[in-house]
């Protein structure tokens, strides 16, 4: 069979990281056709550092020229650039969040059907081997789910709330155990940052179980985690940058690669021997996950006092 030409749209961070990953991983089955940034110059010297062609317009992306495409560029632009793909049923991956409103999500969804095109959404965590033997050692109904996860990059502006940038993907992984329905949703932050830089948003579901997420760009050590509780007591520790699991202090998992393995559900998806880990429906649910909590922004609590630590304690 003939190498899958992918295309990826937008590689000024997360794209270099999908073209590494394929690169060392998939090289027998994938070759990068090209990249493509916002601008022809930014498009050549990134092409050149990363050893691969690139296209000059997103025009020159089509069906003759490939046969897959990853869209990591800006969230913002996600909707207007995969809509232009699905329609010419080319297979996307589109990073998080698949577009910035749910009425973009529904037309990306129609786009997808309407032209038989393959749709998969970037939580990487969902593809994160610790995550899914969580969930095969998990005993439902959860009783409680708390997470914290720092960024250093503090002085990135981006005008994205932390909810949107580092808490969507415990939002994620929220969803897929308990759904997108909670019975109630809160959110706060500290006086001493922008929503841009920190939230805390408390969750209760009607099954009982209560989630509390806390985000935080700031110049602090990073820190990745998430505790869940179950029906039976156990108590699970997901330690997202070593990719560990643990139930009752007792190590279960370690190791693997998240993005390797988004990579390789998506290679499958393409022959038809996989169904997405993560669809265009998931990622629709997540986003309306966001939506709630930032929602609940303009009447939200602020703390007065700065986050000194985490305000997420182990279950």
């Amino acid at each position: 069979m003939a190498k899958i030409r992918m295309a990826v749209i937008g590689c000024n961070n997360m794209g270099a990281k999908h073209i590494k990953v394929l690169q060392e991983n998939f090289g027998n089955e994938v070759e990068i056709a090209g990249i493509l940034n916002s601008s022809l110059e930014s498009s050549k010297r990134k092409a050149a550092e990363l050893k691969v062609p690139y296209f000059s317009s997103i025009d020159e992306i089509s069906r003759q020229t490939v046969d897959a495409v990853i869209i990591s560029a800006p969230g913002k632009v996600h909707a207007e650039i995969a809509e232009q793909m699905l329609k010419q049923g080319l297979p996307c991956l589109v990073e998080k969040p698949l577009a910035v409103t749910l009425s973009e999500c529904d037309k990306l969804i129609a786009a997808a059907e309407k032209n038989k095109a393959l749709l998969l959404v970037g939580h990487t965590e969902n593809y994160n081997p610790a995550v899914l033997s969580l969930k095969q050692n998990l005993k439902m109904p959860l009783k409680a789910i708390k997470a914290l996860r720092t960024s250093a990059n503090a002085h990135n502006v981006t005008g994205i709330s932390a909810v949107q940038e580092l808490m969507i993907h415990d939002l994620a992984i929220v969803y897929s155990l308990l759904g997108s329905s909670p019975s109630s949703v809160g959110i706060c932050k500290s006086a001493n940052y922008s929503w841009e830089n920190h939230a805390v948003v408390d969750m209760a579901y009607p099954s009982g179980c209560k989630i509390r997420l806390e985000a935080l760009r700031d110049n602090v050590p990073i820190q990745r985690i998430m505790d869940i509780e179950d029906i039976n007591g156990n108590k699970f520790h997901i330690d997202f940058l070593e990719r560990s699991l643990k139930i009752n202090n007792r190590l279960i998992y370690e190791g693997g690669n998240s993005l390797l393995e988004e990579h390789r559900n998506f290679i499958a998806c393409i022959k038809g021997l996989e169904k997405p880990l993560v669809n265009a429906w998931e990622g629709r649910a997540v986003l309306g996950l966001c939506l709630k909590a930032e929602e609940k922004i303009p009447s939200a609590e602020i703390l007065n006092h700065k986050i000194k630590a985490s305000f997420v304690k182990k279950i």
